[in-house]
């Protein structure tokens, strides 16, 4: 006959059994160290409200997409509202970050530029279109891609400071308003994007020192 002592030994054993056949059976998901993995940009465009939304990390997507925000203008109208366009929001000039000056990211060297082939209607998207891209690179292998900008300014192999203008806000490719859609990664892993706030008083900061 069997001390309760023994259902107690006999049921943990089951317990442990079966945790350890779901972990096995389970794959194991690599950890991101989101304090370190992460680059801290410039402001992207020039111009108050810039507002951003973040992408959710998709490892089936190119690097420059598994992780990666998107970054637009927005105004506060007289009924308190922020609003991104006004209208209908039907044409690219009725949104408030269409064709207004965007900067680089970090300093760095631009290794790959496409300019736009065509333009979106806001609404709509053209999966088959050339995007306009510009890809960023620093000394330390850390990738900064700008996707949907237009009129670009720069060439692959220029150098750039961050906060240099490089091109102005588009709306082509895989984009259906004016917007530009930043990504970056290092060695193969996708970093998460923060965005320095204080770039403007830092520059201010480093003019005063240089005088």
């Amino acid at each position: 006959m069997f001390s309760f002592r023994n259902h107690c030994i006999i049921g943990l054993l089951i317990i442990i059994t079966g945790m350890a056949l779901k972990a096995e059976a389970q794959p194991k998901q690599a950890v991101r160290d989101t304090l370190t993995q992460t680059v801290l940009i410039h402001p992207v465009i020039r111009g108050d409200h810039i507002v951003s939304s973040e992408h959710e990390f998709n490892a089936n997507l190119r690097l420059g997409d598994q992780l990666g925000r998107d970054f637009m203008i927005s105004q506060i109208t007289d009924d308190g509202f922020l609003r991104s366009f006004e209208g209908d929001g039907r044409q690219n000039t009725d949104w408030h970050g269409w064709r207004k000056e965007v900067l680089a990211p970090i300093s760095g060297k631009v290794t790959r530029v496409n300019h736009p082939d065509t333009t979106n209607q806001p609404g709509t998207m053209n999966r088959d279109a050339q995007p306009g891209l510009i890809f960023f690179e620093r000394a330390d292998s850390t990738t900064v891609i700008y996707a949907h900008i237009r009129e670009i300014s720069v060439e692959e192999g220029d150098r750039v400071s961050a906060g240099e203008v490089v091109g102005k806000v588009g709306n082509n490719g895989n984009s259906r308003a004016p917007h530009i859609h930043v990504g970056a990664w290092r060695k193969e892993i996708p970093l998460q994007i923060q965005v320095d706030l204080y770039a403007a008083e830092r520059k201010k900061g480093s003019g005063k020192a240089s005088q």
